[in-house]
């Protein structure tokens, strides 16, 4: 990925940010089970097919914990960052909602949306103690969705036990 000042995912190799990134053990066998029930409560809550909890480094995003994914992507893998949506939420450092993708020119031709059927994303971000955005949490729907404030404080919360598990996997 090119690291000029026209590169919009160029942010995300920040030596600061991935520094963060790569204190925690993100590949912990235990981690990935918190992640889940994570998900799934906020997938439940908010009756949504997909949530997720992922990281995006400087070229992929990593799932670190799901609902609802199974057969969906390789798990281990992940995205390439420029397809994943919660790129966008890292991006912005704030709550990123599509509404429909399929009719919004900025997610239109994105490979993800065409081969996995999704629609809509509510997403925010992961901040950690430092104040660096790590990732997200959100909910994805194979239908066209407004996501409303409360859906957002549903995903809050999920955000915030989330970097509280992290904690338990982050190097002194």
């Amino acid at each position: 990925m090119a690291q000029h000042g026209t590169d919009p995912y160029a942010r995300l190799a920040e030596p600061a940010r991935m520094s963060r990134l790569a204190q925690y053990d993100l590949f912990h066998p235990g981690l990935k089970a918190r992640m889940d029930i994570v998900a799934a409560r906020s997938a439940e809550r908010l009756d949504a097919p997909v949530s997720l909890v992922s990281v995006i480094s400087d070229r992929s995003q990593f799932i670190l914990g799901g609902h609802g994914t199974s057969g969906w992507v390789p798990e281990p893998l992940g995205t390439p960052a420029e397809w994943a949506l919660c790129t966008h939420t890292v991006l912005a450092g704030e709550p990123y909602c599509i509404i429909d993708g399929t009719a919004d020119p900025a997610h239109a031709g994105n490979p993800l949306l065409e081969l996995t059927g999704i629609r809509s994303y509510g997403g925010v971000p992961l901040v950690d103690p430092s104040g660096h955005t790590l990732g997200a949490h959100c909910v994805i729907d194979l239908s066209p969705r407004t996501f409303t404030e409360r859906d957002l404080a549903v995903l809050r919360e999920g955000a915030e036990e989330t970097m509280r598990i992290l904690a338990d996997y982050r190097a002194a």
